[in-house]
C-alpha cells in the first residue's frame, strides 16, 4: 500500500499547520478527501502517467487523480490544478488545495453546512452537499491525528510558495542531476516579480522555464513559485538542462551591484536553502562552484549560468553577473546545509583581571576605597574604612 488513510489525513494536517492554516480550513480538506475519495491515492485509467506514479486505486472519472480528486487537465495557458505526479501526492495535492482555501472565508464557516459549502466552492462538485455529512468525520481524524503530525520542515526561512506550471519542459531521460544553476531574468521586477514571470513561463510559445522563480517584495516578503517539477528538466541552459535544477531571481539584472542584489538577500537566503534541499534530494555535492565568471576545479554542485558558457561552453549568458554576492549566498548555503540550526554558546568566565574593561576596574576600586570623606557615617566595609580606622586607633 502506497499510503493509508491515516497517512493522508497527517499529510493534510502537516501542510495545513505548516502553511498557517487554521484547524477549521485543515477539518475542510480532510472532509474534501473523505467525499472525494475516502482518502485514497487514485490514479485514473484516463490519464496514462498516473498509471505509473505510487498509487493505492485506479479510477475513470473525468481525468481526475489523487486523494482530492483533482483534475490533470491543461487549459487557457495552465493547470487546472496540476500535473499528475503533484496531485497524487498527498502533501502537494494538499498544498493545491490550501492554495485555494486561503481566498475564501473559511474562518467564519462555524457550521458543518457553511465549511461544506467552502468545499464546494472550491471542488465544484455535482453533489454539493456532500462535504457537509463528512465533517465530523473529519474533526475526529483531525483530533486523533494532529498531535502526532509533524510540521515539515520547520527549520526554513520564511517564504510564500505556490505552483503555476509551466508545459515547457522534459524527461531528463535517466541523467543524473548533479548541478544547481541560478539565473537573472533581466527584466521585470515589482513586489509580484516572481508570480508575473512564472505566468510569462507558462506559456507554451515563449519555450523557455526554470523550475522555480524567487522574488522578494518591498515588505521584505518572499515568494518562490514552482514552474517545472525538479524530477523534470526545465528548458534553461540547452545542453545542460537534463542534468541541472534551474532558480530564476525575478527582476534582476548579471549588471546588478552587490548593493543591489543585498536588497534581494532573503529570496538569496531562501535560494540557498532551496538548493541545500535538491541538492540532498537528488544527491549533488554541497559544493558551491562559484557564480559570476570564477569557478573552482569542482564539476558538480552550485553554479550559475555563466559556468554552462564558460565551462560547459554551451551558450553565452553571463547571468548572474560578477556583483552576485556569492560570499553571502556561500554562508547561508553552508549554514542551510548544516541544518539550520541556531546554537547558543554560553559565554566564557571572565579571568579576574585581563578580561575586565578599564571602567570595570575603576568601579571595582572605588568600591573598594569607598564614596566620600572617611568621617561620613560607615559600615567598615570597605578598604578605606578600615584603614582610616586603623590610623585612627594608633593615634
Amino acid at each position: 500500500m502506497y499510503r493509508t488513510k491515516d497517512q493522508v489525513a497527517s499529510e493534510f494536517i502537516a501542510e495545513g499547520k505548516r502553511r498557517g492554516i487554521t484547524e477549521r480550513g485543515i477539518v475542510i480538506c480532510i472532509a474534501t478527501g473523505l467525499v472525494e475519495s475516502n482518502l485514497t491515492v487514485y490514479a485514473n485509467s484516463k490519464v496514462p502517467e498516473s498509471l505509473s506514479l505510487p498509487h493505492d486505486a485506479v479510477g475513470s472519472d473525468g481525468k481526475s487523480v489523487g486523494p482530492l480528486q483533482q483534475q490533470v487537465v491543461w487549459g487557457n495557458g495552465g493547470w487546472w490544478w496540476g500535473d499528475a505526479a503533484t496531485c497524487m501526492d498527498p502533501t502537494r495535492s494538499a498544498g493545491l488545495f490550501y492554495d485555494r482555501l486561503v481566498k475564501k472565508p473559511y474562518q467564519s464557516a462555524t457550521s458543518d453546512v457553511a465549511a461544506g459549502a467552502i468545499a464546494q466552492s472550491i471542488q465544484g462538485s455535482a453533489f454539493p452537499d456532500r462535504y457537509a455529512t463528512r465533517m465530523a468525520e473529519a474533526r475526529q481524524y483531525y483530533n486523533r491525528l494532529s498531535q502526532g503530525a509533524a510540521v515539515p520542515d520547520s527549520n526554513r526561512p520564511d517564504f510564500n510558495e505556490f505552483p503555476l506550471w509551466s508545459p515547457s519542459s522534459q524527461s531528463r531521460s535517466g541523467t543524473k542531476v548533479d548541478l544547481f544553476l541560478l539565473h537573472t531574468q533581466e527584466g521585470g521586477g515589482g513586489n509580484s516579480a516572481a508570480e508575473d514571470l512564472a505566468k510569462y513561463l507558462g506559456n507554451p510559445a515563449n519555450q523557455v522555464s526554470y523550475h522555480y522563480t524567487i522574488s522578494q517584495a518591498s515588505d521584505g516578503g518572499v515568494t518562490v513559485v514552482d514552474v517545472v517539477d525538479t524530477d523534470k528538466a526545465s528548458w534553461s541552459v540547452l545542453s545542460a538542462n537534463n542534468r541541472s535544477i534551474n532558480l530564476c531571481f525575478a527582476g534582476s539584472r548579471a549588471s546588478w551591484t552587490r548593493d543591489q542584489w543585498m536588497k534581494q538577500s532573503k529570496a538569496i537566503d531562501v535560494a540557498a536553502y532551496l538548493a541545500v534541499q535538491d541538492c540532498k534530494k537528488y544527491g549533488i555535492p554541497f559544493k558551491v562552484i562559484g557564480t559570476g565568471g570564477t569557478y573552482s576545479a569542482d564539476r558538480a554542485g552550485v553554479a550559475d549560468h555563466q559556468y554552462v558558457t564558460k565551462v560547459l561552453g554551451d551558450g553565452t549568458h553571463t547571468d548572474v553577473g560578477s556583483g552576485f554576492p556569492v560570499d553571502y549566498f556561500s554562508q547561508r548555503f553552508a549554514f542551510w546545509a548544516a541544518g539550520g540550526a541556531t546554537t547558543s554558546t554560553p559565554p566564557a568566565a571572565k579571568v579576574w583581571p585581563k578580561d575586565y574593561s578599564d571602567r570595570e576596574l575603576l568601579e571595582w576600586i572605588v568600591a573598594q576605597l569607598g564614596d566620600g570623606d572617611p568621617a561620613w557615617p560607615s559600615k567598615g566595609m570597605t578598604l578605606r574604612d578600615k584603614v582610616w580606622s586603623l590610623g585612627k586607633a594608633q593615634s
